[in-house]
C-alpha cells in the first residue's frame, strides 16, 4: 500500500481545462441530481421515472430513471433537505466497510446506514427493469448521481458487493457526485481500484460541505479522486478544471483545486452548480 501511495502521489500531470463533451455531461447529469430534490417528478430530467425508493426512519429518498437516448439507467439520490437528514449527516464515526477482509475500508455510519436501509428495493428494481419488455434494455449502462449527502449514498450505490457482482458489466457509464468526504485511504483506493475516471465528482468554486469532514490520511476522512472543479463564473468548459488523481502531498486530492479553497461549510456556492440551482425542478419532458 505504501509503494501504490508513493507511485500515485509522484503521478502528476498538468491541470487543464475540461473538454466540452465533458463538461455537457457533468451538466446533463447533475440535472438527475437536482430532480431527486423535487417533491415529485413525473420526467426527471425530461426522461422516464422508472420507479421511485424511500426509507421513512433515515428519510433517504430517490428515483430511478430510463434514459433511451443515452441507453442508461439513472439512479438518483436526494441530498440533505431537513432536520432528519442533518442528524444523519452528524452520525459521522467512521465504521467497517462490510465484505472485506483484515483491511477493510472505513466508511461515514450515517450515511452508509442510510444506503443500507434502500439497497435492496434499488438491486431488485434494477434487475426488474433490465429484464423487462423481454430484455429490450438490458444492454443499458447504470450511472450513479447524487448531490450533498446524496452523492455519498450514490458513491456507495456504485461499491455495494450486490451490485457489482450482478451488474459491474453494466457500468459502462459513469457516477457523478457532489459530495462530502465519505471515507478513510483505504475507502478512497477502493474506489479508485474499482471504477478509476468512471467515478467522480464536482466542486462549484467555493462550495464548503466537500470538505465539511477534515482530511486527514491517516486514519481519518479522505476523498476519492478524480475532481472537477468550476474555478470561476461563469461555469463553462474553460472555467472547469480536469484535476490530476493524486496531489503531490495530498493522496486523492489536488492542491491545486478545490482543497486550495479554505472553506468547510455550507454556502451559496453549494446550492447552485453549472448555473442551476438545486431547488430548479427538471421534472418535464
Amino acid at each position: 500500500m505504501l509503494a501504490r501511495i508513493a507511485l500515485l502521489a509522484l503521478s502528476i500531470v498538468a491541470t487543464l481545462a475540461v473538454d466540452q463533451a465533458t463538461y455537457d455531461a457533468l451538466v446533463y447529469h447533475y440535472q438527475y441530481a437536482a430532480a431527486a430534490y423535487a417533491g415529485t417528478c413525473a420526467h426527471p430530467n425530461g426522461q422516464t421515472l422508472v420507479s421511485t425508493f424511500s426509507d421513512k426512519k433515515t428519510d433517504t429518498q430517490g428515483f430511478i430513471a430510463r434514459d433511451d437516448a443515452k441507453q442508461e439507467f439513472i439512479v438518483a439520490f436526494r441530498g440533505s433537505s431537513n432536520l432528519k437528514d442533518a442528524k444523519i449527516f452528524t452520525e459521522s464515526d467512521l465504521i467497517e466497510y462490510p465484505g472485506f477482509g483484515s483491511f477493510p475500508p472505513h466508511v461515514h455510519k450515517g450515511f452508509f446506514t442510510a444506503y443500507s436501509r434502500v439497497q435492496r428495493t434499488v438491486v431488485t428494481t434494477l434487475k426488474t427493469a433490465l429484464a423487462a419488455d423481454n430484455g429490450t434494455h438490458a444492454h443499458y449502462t447504470l450511472v450513479a448521481v447524487g448531490h450533498d449527502s446524496g452523492g455519498s449514498l450514490a458513491a456507495f450505490r456504485v461499491a455495494g458487493a450486490t451490485l457489482r457482482s450482478t451488474f459491474f458489466d453494466k457500468y459502462g457509464g459513469a457516477a457523478r457526485f457532489i459530495l462530502p468526504r465519505t471515507g478513510d485511504l483505504q475507502w478512497a483506493f477502493f474506489i479508485d481500484e474499482l471504477m478509476g475516471f468512471s467515478v467522480f465528482r464536482s466542486v462549484n468554486k467555493r462550495d464548503g460541505v466537500p470538505k465539511i469532514f477534515p482530511l486527514n490520511i491517516t486514519d481519518n476522512y479522505v476523498h476519492h479522486p478524480a475532481e472537477y472543479w468550476t474555478h470561476s463564473d461563469p461555469p463553462s468548459a474553460e472555467t472547469t478544471t480536469a484535476c490530476q488523481e493524486f496531489g503531490e502531498q495530498v493522496v486523492g486530492e489536488d492542491e491545486a483545486c478545490s482543497i486550495s479553497v479554505n472553506t468547510h461549510l455550507p454556502n451559496v456556492d453549494h446550492y447552485t452548480y453549472f448555473g442551476i440551482p438545486i431547488t430548479q425542478s427538471i421534472c418535464t419532458v
